[in-house]
């Protein structure tokens, strides 16, 4: 074996493919990871059972930080998630006996989360795409009853037996926590969310991105730009290896695919069944200092037509805000969506310097997809890890299960060839 043949070749740094490369690498395999640079989580990085169990694995527990509390101001309600005050009296307080309906819902919906996320880590990950595997999903979902037929339609569907005081709350709520329009978010995925962010602790950021550099340094990954990718080879069945600008050459086993933007590097592959990324647009603020109410918390689902949240944030002597959007959205409407979250403060909007990161396509408008049927596999040997286009809607959290999976499913499938 050459000193250029790796196990894996990871081309394209998202959170999930970084993720992947730290396990993949622990796990004693060769990798090779081409990036533009070091991606990072987001502010609203909620905790996870694959989170925990990630942190476990690699050593990272000192990265919890406890849970930050999270605004939800819709059109006619203000409601905070808080460990220090019980979600039921918020919710009784905004809309009186209809408080209770809510909450019911929204424990419903958390507590399958929760069982969502104990069949995911008892399979694995997510359902690898191979017969017996399906078939082992399936019958872990029998056993612990989880209905895929309720899970993967639209959670709008189910919104309607909420009272109309407390529907347009819940609507901004989960648009909030995915950045999608409340008709692209499935039952799973709503779920999922609502169990993550109701978790009593968070994860911090930058430690977090760290300790998943560090962690590939030690296992003795490989990094190199992915500027210096001149090409990769397919012999007309499967991905072989590639070329460098410098000259070099690589070969590997397996290929991930940690950026659809990168796509157009495994040429001819079909892309037909691969996702398109949703639309996230950021902008920073100018300083917000002494122009902030007392009452506001550090992180805002700004209610609306557009799915908006607000993070605020320190910057040296002054506080500005980080504002992510999802869909398109003019600086006029976003202004008049943050005039009830900032009524009084004077400030400009620019377009966020980390926009490349937040892959700028054209607008996401299908469907929500089915979560046991993502397309892990794009083609023979290569395998999407890019977790913005297949788990946008779940955060850093949808990363971490993500990452976990091409990481323990690859390894299976490397040692099962070896035997």
């Amino acid at each position: 074996m050459s000193p250029r043949h790796y196990d894996f070749a990871i081309i394209g740094g998202s959170l999930a493919a970084r993720i992947a490369a730290a396990l993949l690498a622990k796990q004693g395999s060769k990798v090779l990871f081409l990036r533009h640079r070091e991606a990072t989580a987001s502010a609203w990085f909620h905790s996870s059972l694959f989170l925990e169990k990630l942190l476990g694995t690699l050593g990272g527990r000192s990265c919890f930080v406890a849970q930050q509390p999270i605004q939800v101001i819709s059109r006619h309600a203000r409601v905070t998630l808080s460990n220090d005050v019980p979600l039921s009296k918020e919710l009784n307080r905004e809309f009186g006996k209809a408080g209770s309906a809510v909450t019911n819902w929204l424990d419903q919906l958390g507590s399958q989360g929760v069982q969502l996320e104990k069949l995911l880590w008892e399979n694995g990950g997510l359902p690898w795409p191979t017969f017996k595997a399906n078939a082992r999903f399936r019958l872990l979902s029998i056993r612990r009853k989880v209905n895929w037929l309720e899970l993967d339609a639209p959670v709008g569907k189910s919104l309607a037996q909420l009272p109309q005081s407390a529907l347009i709350l819940v609507t901004d709520l989960l648009q909030g926590l995915a950045l999608r329009k409340i008709g692209q978010i499935s039952r799973a995925q709503a779920a999922l969310l609502w169990a993550q962010a109701m978790r009593p602790e968070n994860l911090q950021e930058p430690d977090f991105s760290e300790l998943l550099s560090k962690r590939f340094d030690q296992f003795h990954g490989l990094k190199a730009p992915l500027e210096n990718l001149a090409g990769v080879h397919f012999d007309g069945s499967r991905w072989t290896g590639g070329q460098l600008e410098d000259g070099g050459q690589f070969s590997a086993e397996t290929f991930l695919l940690g950026d659809l933007r990168c796509i157009d590097r495994f040429d001819p592959v079909k892309t037909g069944n691969l996702p398109t990324p949703p639309v996230l647009v950021r902008h920073r603020t100018s300083s917000l200092t002494g122009q902030l109410s007392p009452l506001l918390v550090s992180r805002v689902i700004c209610g609306g037509g557009v799915p908006l949240r607000l993070a605020i944030e320190q910057e040296e002597d002054h506080a500005c805000g980080l504002i992510v959007s999802g869909g398109s959205a003019t600086v006029q409407q976003l202004r008049h969506q943050l005039e009830p979250v900032l009524p009084f403060a004077r400030f400009e909007l620019e377009d966020d310097q980390d926009q490349a990161a937040l892959h700028p396509v054209s607008e996401f408008t299908q469907r929500p997809r089915q979560l046991a049927k993502l397309p892990l596999r794009i083609d023979s040997n290569l395998y999407c890890a890019d977790s913005c286009g297949l788990l946008g809607e779940t955060s850093a959290a949808g990363a971490a299960l993500l990452g976990w999976t091409m990481a323990e499913s690859l390894a299976t499938c490397q040692k099962q060839r070896r035997e």
